[in-house]
Protein backbone atom coordinates (compact mmCIF):
# COMPACT_ATOMS: atom_id res chain seq x y z
CA UNK A 1 0.00 0.00 0.00
CA UNK A 2 1.72 3.24 -1.04
CA UNK A 3 1.13 6.05 1.72
CA UNK A 4 1.22 8.72 -0.77
CA UNK A 5 -1.43 8.02 -2.70
CA UNK A 6 -4.85 10.38 -1.13
CA UNK A 7 -7.15 7.57 -2.38
CA UNK A 8 -5.45 4.69 -0.78
CA UNK A 9 -5.23 4.23 3.36
CA UNK A 10 -2.22 7.06 4.98
CA UNK A 11 1.09 5.39 5.85
CA UNK A 12 2.07 7.49 8.98
CA UNK A 13 4.80 7.23 11.32
CA UNK A 14 4.44 5.75 14.82
CA UNK A 15 3.15 8.64 16.91
CA UNK A 16 4.52 8.88 20.30
CA UNK A 17 1.16 9.00 21.98
CA UNK A 18 1.01 6.73 24.98
CA UNK A 19 -1.68 3.97 23.70
CA UNK A 20 0.15 3.18 20.74
CA UNK A 21 3.06 3.40 22.45
CA UNK A 22 1.78 1.11 24.93
CA UNK A 23 0.70 -1.93 22.26
CA UNK A 24 3.61 -1.58 20.99
CA UNK A 25 5.37 -2.95 24.58
CA UNK A 26 3.17 -5.44 25.07
CA UNK A 27 3.22 -6.70 21.62
CA UNK A 28 7.05 -7.15 22.52
CA UNK A 29 6.35 -8.59 25.95
CA UNK A 30 3.92 -11.60 24.16
CA UNK A 31 6.04 -12.26 21.02
CA UNK A 32 9.64 -11.20 21.78
CA UNK A 33 9.89 -8.93 18.95
CA UNK A 34 9.05 -5.54 17.39
CA UNK A 35 5.85 -5.36 15.62
CA UNK A 36 6.26 -4.51 12.07
CA UNK A 37 2.82 -1.54 12.20
CA UNK A 38 0.02 -0.84 13.85
CA UNK A 39 -3.41 -0.69 11.62
CA UNK A 40 -5.40 1.64 13.59
CA UNK A 41 -9.77 1.66 12.75
CA UNK A 42 -11.75 3.87 14.06
CA UNK A 43 -15.32 3.21 15.94
CA UNK A 44 -18.18 5.18 14.71
CA UNK A 45 -21.49 7.10 15.30
CA UNK A 46 -24.30 7.53 12.93
CA UNK A 47 -25.94 11.01 13.47
CA UNK A 48 -28.81 9.75 11.16
CA UNK A 49 -30.36 6.92 8.82
CA UNK A 50 -30.17 3.79 10.40
CA UNK A 51 -31.35 0.60 9.30
CA UNK A 52 -31.45 2.32 5.67
CA UNK A 53 -27.65 1.35 4.97
CA UNK A 54 -28.92 -2.12 3.58
CA UNK A 55 -31.99 -0.74 1.99
CA UNK A 56 -29.72 1.49 -0.48
CA UNK A 57 -30.25 4.55 0.76
CA UNK A 58 -27.76 7.35 2.16
CA UNK A 59 -26.49 7.63 5.54
CA UNK A 60 -24.67 10.14 7.95
CA UNK A 61 -22.15 8.57 10.38
CA UNK A 62 -18.86 10.55 11.30
CA UNK A 63 -15.76 8.47 12.87
CA UNK A 64 -15.04 8.48 16.34
CA UNK A 65 -12.03 8.81 18.73
CA UNK A 66 -12.35 5.46 20.30
CA UNK A 67 -10.91 2.78 17.58
CA UNK A 68 -9.44 -0.71 17.41
CA UNK A 69 -5.52 -1.46 17.36
CA UNK A 70 -3.72 -4.33 15.47
CA UNK A 71 0.29 -4.40 15.73
CA UNK A 72 1.42 -6.62 13.67
CA UNK A 73 4.65 -8.82 12.73
CA UNK A 74 5.36 -11.41 9.86
CA UNK A 75 6.25 -14.75 10.25
CA UNK A 76 7.45 -17.64 8.00
CA UNK A 77 4.94 -20.17 8.56
CA UNK A 78 1.86 -19.72 7.42
CA UNK A 79 -0.08 -19.44 10.67
CA UNK A 80 -1.83 -15.95 12.57
CA UNK A 81 -1.32 -15.57 16.20
CA UNK A 82 -3.58 -13.30 17.62
CA UNK A 83 -3.82 -12.03 21.55
CA UNK A 84 -5.68 -9.46 22.73
CA UNK A 85 -4.70 -7.05 25.20
CA UNK A 86 -7.84 -7.54 27.76
CA UNK A 87 -7.12 -10.75 29.10
CA UNK A 88 -10.51 -11.97 29.33
CA UNK A 89 -10.23 -12.67 25.89
CA UNK A 90 -8.58 -15.87 24.62
CA UNK A 91 -6.25 -16.53 23.01
CA UNK A 92 -5.75 -18.07 19.35
CA UNK A 93 -3.91 -19.27 16.73
CA UNK A 94 -4.30 -21.65 13.14
CA UNK A 95 -2.64 -22.41 10.32
CA UNK A 96 -3.95 -20.07 6.92
CA UNK A 97 -3.78 -22.10 3.78
CA UNK A 98 -7.57 -20.56 1.51
CA UNK A 99 -10.15 -18.64 2.82
CA UNK A 100 -12.37 -21.90 2.62
CA UNK A 101 -10.38 -23.40 5.69
CA UNK A 102 -11.30 -20.29 7.82
CA UNK A 103 -14.93 -21.42 9.62
CA UNK A 104 -16.53 -19.34 11.51
CA UNK A 105 -18.23 -20.70 14.60
CA UNK A 106 -20.08 -19.91 17.74
CA UNK A 107 -20.22 -20.96 21.71
CA UNK A 108 -22.96 -23.29 22.92
CA UNK A 109 -25.41 -19.64 23.37
CA UNK A 110 -24.88 -18.84 19.31
CA UNK A 111 -22.37 -16.46 20.13
CA UNK A 112 -19.39 -15.39 17.94
CA UNK A 113 -15.84 -15.94 19.92
CA UNK A 114 -14.72 -12.27 19.75
CA UNK A 115 -11.80 -13.75 17.33
CA UNK A 116 -14.26 -15.04 14.88
CA UNK A 117 -14.48 -10.94 14.00
CA UNK A 118 -10.44 -11.29 13.19
CA UNK A 119 -10.95 -14.53 11.18
CA UNK A 120 -13.90 -12.87 9.27
CA UNK A 121 -11.50 -9.98 7.85
CA UNK A 122 -8.45 -12.85 7.31
CA UNK A 123 -10.74 -14.91 5.32
CA UNK A 124 -12.12 -11.78 3.48
CA UNK A 125 -8.71 -10.63 2.37
CA UNK A 126 -7.50 -14.12 1.35
CA UNK A 127 -10.71 -14.45 -0.95
CA UNK A 128 -9.20 -11.18 -2.12
CA UNK A 129 -5.99 -12.67 -2.73
CA UNK A 130 -7.03 -15.67 -4.48
CA UNK A 131 -5.16 -17.40 -1.47
CA UNK A 132 -1.78 -16.25 -2.61
CA UNK A 133 0.13 -14.79 0.15
CA UNK A 134 3.74 -14.92 1.70
CA UNK A 135 3.56 -14.18 5.36
CA UNK A 136 1.87 -15.56 8.33
CA UNK A 137 1.10 -12.75 11.10
CA UNK A 138 1.05 -11.92 14.52
CA UNK A 139 -1.35 -9.93 15.74
CA UNK A 140 -2.09 -8.06 19.08
CA UNK A 141 -4.87 -6.51 19.37
CA UNK A 142 -6.45 -3.51 21.81
CA UNK A 143 -9.69 -1.63 21.41
CA UNK A 144 -11.49 1.25 23.77
CA UNK A 145 -15.06 1.30 21.32
CA UNK A 146 -16.75 -0.43 24.25
CA UNK A 147 -18.34 -3.66 22.69
CA UNK A 148 -21.78 -4.38 22.12
CA UNK A 149 -22.49 -0.57 22.34
CA UNK A 150 -23.63 0.13 18.97
CA UNK A 151 -20.46 1.91 17.75
CA UNK A 152 -19.23 -0.04 15.42
CA UNK A 153 -16.51 -2.23 17.32
CA UNK A 154 -17.32 -5.44 15.57
CA UNK A 155 -17.24 -3.64 11.88
CA UNK A 156 -13.88 -2.19 13.41
CA UNK A 157 -12.38 -5.16 14.62
CA UNK A 158 -13.22 -6.86 11.10
CA UNK A 159 -11.57 -4.02 9.34
CA UNK A 160 -8.37 -3.37 11.26
CA UNK A 161 -8.02 -7.22 10.35
CA UNK A 162 -8.34 -7.32 7.28
CA UNK A 163 -6.13 -4.39 6.86
CA UNK A 164 -3.27 -5.71 8.89
CA UNK A 165 -3.19 -8.49 6.52
CA UNK A 166 -3.53 -6.81 3.15
CA UNK A 167 -0.58 -4.44 4.29
CA UNK A 168 1.63 -7.40 5.50
CA UNK A 169 1.05 -9.22 2.38
CA UNK A 170 1.71 -5.72 0.63
CA UNK A 171 -1.77 -5.85 -1.34
CA UNK A 172 -3.03 -2.11 -3.13
CA UNK A 173 -6.44 -1.28 -2.64
CA UNK A 174 -7.63 2.27 -2.34
CA UNK A 175 -10.48 3.59 0.76
CA UNK A 176 -13.02 2.13 -1.47
CA UNK A 177 -12.04 -0.91 -2.34
CA UNK A 178 -11.21 -1.97 1.06
CA UNK A 179 -14.44 -0.27 2.64
CA UNK A 180 -16.37 -2.50 0.21
CA UNK A 181 -14.38 -5.59 0.79
CA UNK A 182 -14.59 -5.03 4.89
CA UNK A 183 -18.38 -4.94 4.47
CA UNK A 184 -18.26 -8.08 2.54
CA UNK A 185 -16.27 -9.51 5.47
CA UNK A 186 -18.78 -8.96 8.34
CA UNK A 187 -21.53 -11.12 6.73
CA UNK A 188 -19.10 -14.06 7.00
CA UNK A 189 -20.50 -14.14 11.35
CA UNK A 190 -23.84 -14.07 9.70
CA UNK A 191 -25.07 -10.61 9.69
CA UNK A 192 -26.66 -8.77 6.59
CA UNK A 193 -25.16 -5.45 7.07
CA UNK A 194 -24.93 -2.54 4.92
CA UNK A 195 -21.38 -0.75 4.32
CA UNK A 196 -21.97 2.15 6.31
CA UNK A 197 -20.03 1.25 9.79
CA UNK A 198 -16.93 0.45 7.03
CA UNK A 199 -17.15 2.73 4.91
CA UNK A 200 -16.79 5.71 7.05
CA UNK A 201 -14.00 3.51 8.79
CA UNK A 202 -12.04 4.13 5.94
CA UNK A 203 -13.34 7.16 4.30
CA UNK A 204 -13.92 9.67 7.59
CA UNK A 205 -12.15 12.84 7.99
CA UNK A 206 -11.70 14.86 10.81
CA UNK A 207 -13.60 17.78 11.77
CA UNK A 208 -16.80 16.42 9.48
CA UNK A 209 -19.45 13.95 8.89
CA UNK A 210 -19.61 11.88 5.73
CA UNK A 211 -23.12 11.84 3.36
CA UNK A 212 -22.37 8.10 2.19
CA UNK A 213 -24.22 6.89 -1.03
CA UNK A 214 -24.33 3.36 -2.89
CA UNK A 215 -23.85 2.03 -6.04
CA UNK A 216 -21.19 3.16 -6.46
CA UNK A 217 -19.76 3.56 -2.84
CA UNK A 218 -19.11 7.58 -2.22
CA UNK A 219 -18.73 9.92 0.87
CA UNK A 220 -19.43 13.42 1.04
CA UNK A 221 -18.18 15.85 3.15
CA UNK A 222 -20.71 17.40 5.97
CA UNK A 223 -19.79 20.13 7.99
CA UNK A 224 -21.56 20.25 11.05
CA UNK A 225 -23.05 23.72 12.64
CA UNK A 226 -20.19 25.34 14.98
CA UNK A 227 -22.39 25.67 17.69
CA UNK A 228 -23.22 21.61 17.79
CA UNK A 229 -22.06 19.19 20.09
CA UNK A 230 -22.32 15.42 19.79
CA UNK A 231 -22.84 13.60 22.64
CA UNK A 232 -22.80 9.68 23.14
CA UNK A 233 -24.13 7.82 26.18
CA UNK A 234 -24.12 4.17 26.83
CA UNK A 235 -27.59 2.74 27.73
CA UNK A 236 -25.75 -0.32 29.54
CA UNK A 237 -27.83 -2.58 27.56
CA UNK A 238 -25.60 -4.95 25.62
CA UNK A 239 -26.66 -6.82 22.65
CA UNK A 240 -24.63 -8.74 20.04
CA UNK A 241 -26.44 -8.40 16.87
CA UNK A 242 -24.69 -11.34 15.26
CA UNK A 243 -26.08 -13.93 18.36
CA UNK A 244 -29.78 -13.34 17.85
CA UNK A 245 -32.08 -12.88 14.22
CA UNK A 246 -33.02 -9.13 15.45
CA UNK A 247 -31.04 -7.56 12.94
CA UNK A 248 -31.68 -10.12 10.01
CA UNK A 249 -34.99 -10.30 10.35
CA UNK A 250 -35.35 -6.59 9.37
CA UNK A 251 -33.13 -7.15 7.21
CA UNK A 252 -35.46 -9.77 5.16
CA UNK A 253 -38.50 -7.79 6.00
CA UNK A 254 -37.49 -4.95 4.15
CA UNK A 255 -36.84 -7.61 1.14
CA UNK A 256 -40.16 -9.07 1.41
CA UNK A 257 -41.64 -5.06 1.16
CA UNK A 258 -39.28 -4.21 -1.58
CA UNK A 259 -41.34 -7.48 -3.77
CA UNK A 260 -44.55 -6.65 -2.84
CA UNK A 261 -44.14 -3.00 -3.68
CA UNK A 262 -42.48 -3.75 -7.01
CA UNK A 263 -45.62 -6.37 -7.54
CA UNK A 264 -46.34 -6.86 -11.83
CA UNK A 265 -46.54 -9.03 -14.45
CA UNK A 266 -43.15 -8.03 -15.43
CA UNK A 267 -41.52 -8.13 -11.77
CA UNK A 268 -42.67 -10.65 -10.16
CA UNK A 269 -40.14 -13.39 -11.23
CA UNK A 270 -37.14 -10.59 -11.27
CA UNK A 271 -35.35 -11.48 -8.78
CA UNK A 272 -32.81 -8.58 -8.52
CA UNK A 273 -35.08 -6.49 -6.92
CA UNK A 274 -34.16 -7.14 -3.24
CA UNK A 275 -34.36 -3.25 -1.74
CA UNK A 276 -36.31 -0.69 -1.31
CA UNK A 277 -34.20 2.20 -3.13
CA UNK A 278 -34.64 -0.43 -6.00
CA UNK A 279 -38.21 -0.57 -6.13
CA UNK A 280 -37.94 3.53 -6.09
CA UNK A 281 -35.70 3.93 -8.49
CA UNK A 282 -37.80 1.39 -10.71
CA UNK A 283 -40.62 2.95 -10.23
CA UNK A 284 -39.82 6.22 -10.57
CA UNK A 285 -41.30 7.89 -7.54
CA UNK A 286 -39.81 10.68 -4.73
CA UNK A 287 -39.67 9.08 -1.00
CA UNK A 288 -43.21 11.23 -0.21
CA UNK A 289 -44.88 9.13 -3.00
CA UNK A 290 -42.75 5.86 -2.00
CA UNK A 291 -44.44 6.69 2.03
CA UNK A 292 -47.91 7.08 0.19
CA UNK A 293 -47.48 3.76 -2.08
CA UNK A 294 -46.56 1.36 0.84
CA UNK A 295 -50.33 2.60 2.89
CA UNK A 296 -51.57 1.76 -0.82
CA UNK A 297 -49.56 -1.41 -1.37
CA UNK A 298 -48.33 -2.61 2.22
CA UNK A 299 -51.98 -2.47 4.42
CA UNK A 300 -51.89 -5.43 6.66
CA UNK A 301 -50.19 -5.16 10.24
CA UNK A 302 -48.49 -8.46 9.60
CA UNK A 303 -48.25 -10.60 6.73
CA UNK A 304 -47.77 -14.47 6.99
CA UNK A 305 -45.34 -16.35 5.04
CA UNK A 306 -47.53 -18.70 3.44
CA UNK A 307 -49.81 -15.81 2.17
CA UNK A 308 -46.48 -13.81 1.04
CA UNK A 309 -45.53 -17.18 -0.73
CA UNK A 310 -48.86 -16.90 -2.53
CA UNK A 311 -48.45 -13.14 -3.43
CA UNK A 312 -45.15 -13.67 -4.98
CA UNK A 313 -46.16 -16.96 -6.31
CA UNK A 314 -43.80 -19.03 -4.93
CA UNK A 315 -43.10 -22.18 -3.21
CA UNK A 316 -41.46 -22.09 0.92
CA UNK A 317 -38.47 -23.33 -0.47
CA UNK A 318 -38.22 -20.65 -2.61
CA UNK A 319 -38.69 -17.99 -0.25
CA UNK A 320 -36.05 -19.73 1.98
CA UNK A 321 -33.21 -19.63 -0.63
CA UNK A 322 -33.91 -16.26 -2.39
CA UNK A 323 -34.75 -13.41 0.30
CA UNK A 324 -34.42 -15.54 4.15
CA UNK A 325 -31.02 -15.90 5.81
CA UNK A 326 -30.34 -19.42 7.90
CA UNK A 327 -31.77 -17.95 11.52
CA UNK A 328 -35.04 -16.54 9.84
CA UNK A 329 -36.05 -19.56 7.87
CA UNK A 330 -38.56 -20.84 10.65
CA UNK A 331 -40.12 -17.62 10.99
CA UNK A 332 -43.49 -17.46 10.10
CA UNK A 333 -44.92 -13.72 10.06
CA UNK A 334 -43.64 -10.82 9.13
CA UNK A 335 -43.82 -6.53 9.67
CA UNK A 336 -43.65 -5.44 6.19
CA UNK A 337 -45.52 -2.16 5.97
CA UNK A 338 -43.80 -0.64 9.47
CA UNK A 339 -40.32 -1.44 8.28
CA UNK A 340 -40.89 0.33 4.69
CA UNK A 341 -42.56 3.54 6.62
CA UNK A 342 -39.55 4.03 8.53
CA UNK A 343 -37.06 2.93 5.47
CA UNK A 344 -38.44 5.30 3.52
CA UNK A 345 -39.44 8.60 6.33
CA UNK A 346 -35.86 8.01 7.39
CA UNK A 347 -34.78 8.28 4.20
CA UNK A 348 -36.16 11.71 4.08
CA UNK A 349 -35.02 12.99 7.25
CA UNK A 350 -31.09 12.36 6.15
CA UNK A 351 -31.78 14.43 2.93
CA UNK A 352 -33.22 17.16 5.28
CA UNK A 353 -30.41 16.98 7.53
CA UNK A 354 -27.82 17.12 5.42
CA UNK A 355 -29.25 19.64 3.87
CA UNK A 356 -29.95 22.08 7.09
CA UNK A 357 -26.29 21.17 7.64
CA UNK A 358 -25.26 22.32 4.07
CA UNK A 359 -27.64 26.00 3.96
CA UNK A 360 -26.07 26.59 7.48
CA UNK A 361 -22.67 26.66 6.55
CA UNK A 362 -23.20 28.67 3.05
CA UNK A 363 -25.27 31.17 5.37
CA UNK A 364 -22.94 31.15 7.97
CA UNK A 365 -19.87 32.43 5.73
CA UNK A 366 -18.40 35.47 4.08
CA UNK A 367 -16.42 35.80 1.55
CA UNK A 368 -16.96 32.41 1.02
CA UNK A 369 -14.60 31.50 3.62
CA UNK A 370 -15.30 33.08 7.25
CA UNK A 371 -17.84 32.82 8.71
CA UNK A 372 -19.62 35.58 9.35
CA UNK A 373 -20.25 36.86 13.10
CA UNK A 374 -23.30 38.43 12.74
CA UNK A 375 -25.72 35.52 12.22
CA UNK A 376 -27.65 35.64 15.67
CA UNK A 377 -27.86 33.15 18.33
CA UNK A 378 -31.39 32.61 17.67
CA UNK A 379 -30.32 31.71 13.88
CA UNK A 380 -27.85 28.90 15.38
CA UNK A 381 -30.42 27.47 17.56
CA UNK A 382 -33.74 27.12 15.12
CA UNK A 383 -30.82 25.26 13.23
CA UNK A 384 -30.25 23.16 16.08
CA UNK A 385 -33.53 22.69 16.84
CA UNK A 386 -34.17 21.42 13.49
CA UNK A 387 -31.41 19.20 13.37
CA UNK A 388 -32.60 18.01 16.91
CA UNK A 389 -36.29 17.16 15.78
CA UNK A 390 -35.42 15.17 13.02
CA UNK A 391 -33.19 13.19 15.73
CA UNK A 392 -35.80 12.74 18.18
CA UNK A 393 -38.25 11.94 14.90
CA UNK A 394 -35.93 9.20 14.00
CA UNK A 395 -35.73 7.18 17.44
CA UNK A 396 -39.51 7.46 17.62
CA UNK A 397 -39.84 5.56 14.50
CA UNK A 398 -37.33 3.00 15.78
CA UNK A 399 -39.02 2.46 18.74
CA UNK A 400 -42.65 2.27 16.96
CA UNK A 401 -42.33 1.29 13.58
CA UNK A 402 -39.13 -0.89 13.46
CA UNK A 403 -39.24 -2.30 17.11
CA UNK A 404 -35.29 -2.39 17.57
CA UNK A 405 -35.31 0.10 20.49
CA UNK A 406 -34.89 -0.67 24.17
CA UNK A 407 -36.44 0.39 27.76
CA UNK A 408 -33.08 1.74 28.69
CA UNK A 409 -32.71 3.54 25.57
CA UNK A 410 -36.16 5.04 25.70
CA UNK A 411 -35.47 6.30 29.22
CA UNK A 412 -31.96 7.78 28.27
CA UNK A 413 -33.83 9.80 25.01
CA UNK A 414 -37.04 10.81 27.70
CA UNK A 415 -34.66 12.00 30.41
CA UNK A 416 -32.72 13.91 27.66
CA UNK A 417 -36.07 15.67 26.18
CA UNK A 418 -36.61 16.51 29.37
CA UNK A 419 -33.02 18.44 29.75
CA UNK A 420 -34.38 20.35 26.49
CA UNK A 421 -31.86 17.88 24.61
CA UNK A 422 -32.63 15.63 21.04
CA UNK A 423 -31.31 12.05 20.83
CA UNK A 424 -31.58 9.24 19.14
CA UNK A 425 -30.27 5.63 19.37
CA UNK A 426 -27.48 4.93 17.09
CA UNK A 427 -26.16 1.71 16.33
CA UNK A 428 -28.46 -1.57 15.63
CA UNK A 429 -30.38 -0.83 18.46
CA UNK A 430 -32.02 -3.01 20.95
CA UNK A 431 -29.22 -1.83 23.36
CA UNK A 432 -26.07 0.37 22.74
CA UNK A 433 -26.36 4.28 23.14
CA UNK A 434 -27.63 7.22 22.16
CA UNK A 435 -26.16 10.22 20.21
CA UNK A 436 -27.57 13.64 21.60
CA UNK A 437 -27.05 17.00 19.88
CA UNK A 438 -26.43 19.71 22.02
CA UNK A 439 -25.71 23.08 21.69
CA UNK A 440 -21.68 23.57 22.89
CA UNK A 441 -22.81 25.89 26.16
CA UNK A 442 -24.90 23.41 27.44
CA UNK A 443 -22.44 19.83 27.09
CA UNK A 444 -21.47 20.26 30.55
CA UNK A 445 -24.54 20.45 32.69
CA UNK A 446 -26.21 18.06 30.25
CA UNK A 447 -23.42 15.59 30.62
CA UNK A 448 -23.41 16.24 34.79
CA UNK A 449 -27.61 15.88 34.40
CA UNK A 450 -27.57 12.44 32.60
CA UNK A 451 -24.40 10.74 34.87
CA UNK A 452 -26.61 11.60 37.78
CA UNK A 453 -30.52 11.23 36.49
CA UNK A 454 -29.48 7.92 34.64
CA UNK A 455 -26.38 6.20 35.69
CA UNK A 456 -26.77 7.04 39.60
CA UNK A 457 -30.08 7.29 40.32
CA UNK A 458 -31.32 5.15 37.63
CA UNK A 459 -28.46 2.24 36.91
CA UNK A 460 -26.79 2.48 40.48
CA UNK A 461 -23.58 3.31 39.57
CA UNK A 462 -21.13 5.32 41.14
CA UNK A 463 -20.64 8.58 39.85
CA UNK A 464 -16.80 8.44 38.94
CA UNK A 465 -17.76 5.23 37.12
CA UNK A 466 -20.58 6.89 35.05
CA UNK A 467 -18.65 9.28 33.69
CA UNK A 468 -16.70 6.60 31.89
CA UNK A 469 -20.04 5.60 29.80
CA UNK A 470 -20.69 9.16 28.54
CA UNK A 471 -18.17 11.57 26.39
CA UNK A 472 -18.67 14.74 23.93
CA UNK A 473 -17.16 14.25 20.45
CA UNK A 474 -16.79 15.51 17.21
CA UNK A 475 -15.78 13.99 13.77
CA UNK A 476 -12.27 12.08 13.52
CA UNK A 477 -10.31 10.46 10.95
CA UNK A 478 -10.93 6.92 9.37
CA UNK A 479 -8.05 4.11 9.48
CA UNK A 480 -4.51 4.86 8.92
CA UNK A 481 -1.47 2.40 8.78
CA UNK A 482 1.60 3.13 11.42
CA UNK A 483 5.26 2.67 10.22
CA UNK A 484 8.02 3.77 10.96
CA UNK A 485 9.78 1.29 8.60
Amino acid sequence: MNGNNSDQVPIRKVPSSERIQRIIKEFYNEFGCQPAFVARVPGRVNLIGEHIDYCGYPVLPMALEQDILVAGSLTEEHKVCIRNANPKYVTFELEIKAYDDITITADKDGKPFWYNYVLCGLKGALEHLNNEFSSGLRLYIDGNIPPASGLSSSSALVSAACLAFLYAQNATLNRTEIASLCARCERYIGTQGGGMDQAIAFLAEKYCAQYITWNPLKATKVVLPEDASFVVAHSLAEINKAATNDYNRRVIECRLASKLLALSPETNKDQSIITLSQVQKLLDKTLEEMVTLVYERLPKSIYTKDELCKMLEISEEEMDKLYLTPNTRHLTEFKLKQRALHVYEEALRVEEFREICVQSNMNGKSNGSIRDKTRSSGDENEILTSLGKLMSNSHESLKSLYECSHGKLDLLVDISSKLNVHSRLTGAGWGGCIVALCPNENVKNYIEKLENEYYVEHCNIDKNKAKSYIFATTPNYGAVIYNNQ
